[in-house]
This record gives structure tokens, C-alpha cells and sequence, in this order.
């Protein structure tokens, strides 16, 4: 009789958490694949991988090209638009690829717009228009269930957040994740330029990459207004990138009040002169890091937030992530995990010391972010 009640309830245990149990072990797959090679996946050899369709995307009088991954199973469907950062390979980037056909294989209808302002460094408060208008196209497919997601990628992950706070998206956006994002750009532009980086008890300081800084302001010099200047800032950058520091530098008596401002702030290292030189910037350059800057549009945001952002970022500071969970003032609505030892979006070989930082710690809160969004994806409605 003993065995027939345990047994009886292990059935009954089995049945509840049948749904609980795939969703552990399609996150287990979404997981060893976001830190492995796309060539070593294992995910595409127990699942059968989706369609994938080329589609043209109508916004602002021109198409936007994405691809579209489409589930095996039919029914409806959770739509998630996933939104690269800066890459050169954009939506074609073999990592990308791999993790959008992975969440197609746990039955998400996936797009992948590519956004050549973030191809280019040229990233515009229009990119945000873009990702409104791919979220609008996926949304309005009759296998689609009436809320979905977008998922914003480093830098890509400020325009996704503008994008869903739009009052013609934002109540059909029921959750945003944030990978290694930011809230206020200028917060990223002084670390960029100075290394550093605090909110509340959180301070630090990393090493700024100064030939990023450059190649930034050599692919966004139209925000000067003198031609002049941008001709004469471009053949500075061009001579600093082939180490002719001297001539470089015999050209800046030649730049124009804007141009030296510009000049100024991309030779700056001191976090003391940072916001000095910054109010100095050409206005439309200030005005387009408040643009892009989801600090002024996270109030109205109606998702729910999952924020993952690796603490060891060389790009964007952690605590930038820190400051957009806390400014989303409803903690019921956020899922903020920081992991240790991930490099920004690559994933980086640890030392043996750090194996448990990586694969056990920071492994766990990458699970179980990928986990909460499967189930956000699983418990959304149905078509409208």
C-alpha cells in the first residue's frame, strides 16, 4: 500500500511540474551554448532547429531587412525581438544566430532586425523607431499570442527600452531583457573616457580603451557643424591611428570652437575634468546621448524587467544596469541578476580560480534568467 501512495505521488509530482522540468532543461541548453562556440552547440542536436525567413520591414520610408525564425510546432506563439549591439556582422553575428534559433527551438517566434547604425557606430534615437516598427510586424502575425517581448543586446539595449515605452507598443510589450545595457549614456561616456565607474557602494575603475573613443567620434563627426572641423578632426583620428602623434597634434590649432571642445574631451582621462569638458560638447552630440538615454523614458515602461549585466564589463559599467533596476521603482517587476567573471558579451576563458565564479555562480544566475523568461513567454496569452 506504501509503494502504491509513493508512486501515486510521484505521478501526481510529475504531471505538476512536467512544464517546469522541460523549461529547466531547455534553459540548461540556451545556457551551455551562450558560453560555448557556435560550432560546439548541443542545443540543434536534440532539437530540431526552426524555419528561418528573410522578411523586409516597412519604417521610415525604407526597408528594414531581419530574419525570422519560425518554430517547428504550430500554435501560437511568444514574439521576441531581439536587438544586436554594436557588431559589424549585426543580425548575420554566428553567436546571435545561434541563440535566436535557440529560443525558436523553446518555441519563441523570433526576429532579428539589423540595424546598421549599430553596424557602423552611428547609433540614433531612430533606431528606436526601427525596433518599434519590427515589433509591430511580429506582434501582428495570426500565430503570435497578444504580448511579447524584445531583448536588447550592449548598446542595442537603449533604443529597445525607448522603443517600449512607446504608448503605441508598450502595453503589448509585457517583458524587456537587458543584457549588459545602460541607462544614462553619459554614465557610459565617462567611463569610456576615464575608466571610471560608482553607484551608491559601488565604485571602480578599468583600464578605458582609447582607440574606441576615437573610432566613435571618427564615425559620428557629422554632429559638427563646420565642415572644417570634421575634416580636420578626421585626418587627426586617421594620423593617430598610424601612430604620426606629431602631425597629428600640428593639426589642432586649426580646429574651430566646436571641433576643439570635441578634440578636448576625446584626449581627457580625469574623472574631475569630465563634466567640464562634456558641457562643453557641440549641443546636437549632448542632445543626442539625452535621446538615447533610457533614463527619461523607463517610467513608461509597463514590462517587467530582466537585467543581466556582467560585473567585469569593459564597455558598459555594471552599475548601469544597477541604476536602471532601481529607477524601475516596482521590485515585483524586476529580475536583475549581475555575473561575475563575464566579459561583456564574449564569453572569455577564466582562470582556475575562477571556475566557480563563472560556471557555478555566474552560471546559475544566467540560468535562471533565461528560465524566468521561457516562463514569461509560456504564461502569456493568447492572441487578441
Amino acid at each position: 500500500m506504501k509503494k502504491i501512495i509513493v508512486l501515486s505521488v510521484m505521478v501526481i509530482i510529475g504531471i505538476l511540474f512536467t512544464a517546469q522540468i522541460k523549461r529547466a532543461f531547455v534553459s540548461l541548453l540556451i545556457l551551455a551554448d551562450s558560453v560555448r562556440p557556435p560550432e560546439k552547440a548541443v542545443m540543434g542536436k536534440l532539437m530540431d532547429g526552426p524555419s528561418v525567413k528573410k522578411v523586409n520591414i516597412p519604417s521610415r520610408g525604407r526597408s528594414l531587412h531581419a530574419d525570422l525564425y519560425v518554430p517547428k510546432e504550430g500554435g501560437l506563439h511568444f514574439p521576441l525581438v531581439i536587438v544586436h549591439g554594436v557588431n559589424p556582422t549585426g543580425k548575420d553575428d554566428e553567436q546571435l544566430v545561434l541563440l535566436a534559433k535557440n529560443f525558436a527551438r523553446a518555441g519563441f517566434l523570433v526576429m532579428v532586425p539589423d540595424f546598421e547604425g549599430m553596424k557602423t557606430l552611428r547609433i540614433r534615437i531612430t533606431e528606436a523607431e526601427d525596433i518599434l516598427q519590427s515589433f509591430l510586424y511580429i506582434s501582428k502575425r495570426q500565430d503570435t499570442k497578444h504580448t511579447g517581448g524584445m531583448l536588447g543586446i550592449s548598446y542595442g539595449a537603449g533604443p529597445m527600452l525607448l522603443a517600449s515605452a512607446d504608448p503605441r507598443i508598450r502595453d503589448k510589450v509585457s517583458v524587456v531583457a537587458s543584457f549588459g545595457g545602460y541607462y544614462n549614456l553619459r554614465n557610459v561616456m565617462l567611463f569610456d573616457m576615464t575608466g571610471s565607474f560608482e553607484y551608491g557602494s559601488h565604485r571602480g575603475w578599468l583600464r578605458p580603451e582609447e582607440s574606441s573613443r576615437w573610432m566613435f567620434a571618427y564615425r559620428n563627426l557629422d554632429m559638427l557643424r563646420a565642415p572644417a572641423d570634421r575634416d580636420t578632426l578626421r585626418k587627426i583620428i586617421e594620423m593617430k591611428n598610424r601612430y604620426e602623434i606629431a602631425q597629428a597634434a600640428a593639426l589642432v590649432k586649426y580646429l574651430g570652437p566646436e571641433g576643439r571642445a570635441l578634440y578636448d574631451f576625446l584626449m581627457n582621462k580625469d574623472q574631475e575634468r569630465f563634466d567640464l569638458l562634456y558641457e562643453n560638447l557641440p549641443v546636437a552630440l549632448r542632445e543626442q546621448v539625452y535621446q538615447l538615454s533610457p533614463a527619461r523614458a523607463v517610467k513608461y515602461i509597463h514590462a517587467s524587467f530582466i537585467i543581466a549585466h556582467g560585473m567585469e564589463d569593459y564597455s558598459i559599467p555594471y552599475t548601469e544596469s544597477l541604476r536602471l533596476a532601481d529607477a524601475v521603482g516596482d521590485a515585483r517587476r524586476v529580475h536583475l541578476e549581475l555575473l561575475p567573471q563575464f566579459m561583456h558579451i564574449e564569453p572569455v576563458e577564466p582562470s582556475m580560480g575562477s571556475i566557480y565564479k563563472k560556471y557555478v555562480l555566474g552560471g546559475w544566475r544566467l540560468f535562471s534568467l533565461i528560465y524566468d523568461l521561457l516562463g514569461r513567454g509560456e504564461q502569456a496569452g493568447g492572441s487578441a
